[in-house]
């Protein structure tokens, strides 16, 4: 149930068609989100809501990364690849642990994302091979 993620906004991120090769090929997406102004400790709140759903889920865990220094995000995400199922686990596990949707809480917490599909880890000697086949 696409819709329930968007909602949730745990996936809804995510669920471009670029995703959809994500699941297909192992990639990751990538996503740095900017906290709304005076938002920041609800961003956290909800991307560790996310995380618990996950768990309950049993979904593989994202790596989430806090900015220090230099650009102008605060949270980078990184996606482990989809499962074929996802959202629907995820709805289940929200349900199971009485979280409700709600449908504007991404756009009220993030003042802007953006998401990005990578492959690796990787090294240039794999990638340079790869090239000469």
């Amino acid at each position: 149930m696409k819709k329930f993620a968007l909602i949730l906004a745990a996936s809804g991120l995510f669920l471009t068609p670029q995703v959809a090769m994500a699941q297909d090929s192992g990639e990751r997406v990538v996503t740095t989100m900017h906290a709304a102004p005076g938002k920041y400790y609800e961003l956290v709140q909800w991307l560790a809501q996310v995380d618990k759903i996950r768990a309950e889920a049993k979904l593989a865990p994202r790596e989430i990364y806090r900015h220090h220094n230099g650009a102008n995000w605060d949270f980078l995400v990184i996606e482990p690849p989809l499962v074929a199922n996802e959202d629907d686990l995820m709805e289940a596990a929200a349900k199971k642990l009485e979280i409700k949707p709600d449908p504007g809480a991404f756009r009220r917490i993030v003042m802007d994302h953006e998401d990005t599909v990578v492959g690796g880890p990787t090294t240039a000697t794999a990638i340079l091979a790869g090239m000469q086949q």
